[in-house]
């Protein structure tokens, strides 16, 4: 199955939250994490949340139990690919060429582009 990792503005607070929190959080500690930063959520609003979390493939709910089920590292990773993906033909220099778009680079933006360039080149080769 093939997931979108795009997060809408509350489901990014409730993976921030399980992200921050050092074990698996039950929904009902959960929903007091939520609503102790100022939301005012009932319980059915944040299953609604967990459930299209669920289906993205960012969360899993054991029992009455919740858990992160990819890091922040990892989801930020899967949404740049998909950005890449669906707006820049899969193409990096096409994504390059977009955000640099009228800007000069510095001798300094060159040399660490480059200097990025050579070490992907060497994870690739080796």
């Amino acid at each position: 199955m093939k997931y979108s990792y795009n997060l809408a503005g509350a489901e990014q607070e409730v993976m921030e939250t399980l992200w921050a929190s050092e074990e698996m959080l039950s929904t009902s500690e959960l929903l007091e994490k939520m609503n102790g930063q100022g939301k005012n959520w009932k319980r059915q609003t944040l299953n609604t949340i967990l459930a299209r979390l669920e289906e993205k493939g960012c969360v899993c709910r054991p029992r009455a139990f919740v858990k992160a089920s990819i890091s922040k590292k990892d989801l930020l990773q899967l949404q740049t690919r998909e950005i890449l993906d669906n707006f820049y033909e899969g193409k990096l220099k096409n994504f390059c060429a977009a955000l640099i778009g009228d800007a000069r680079l510095d001798e300094g933006d060159v040399e660490s582009l480059n200097a990025m360039i050579d070490e992907l080149q060497k994870k690739k080769d080796s």
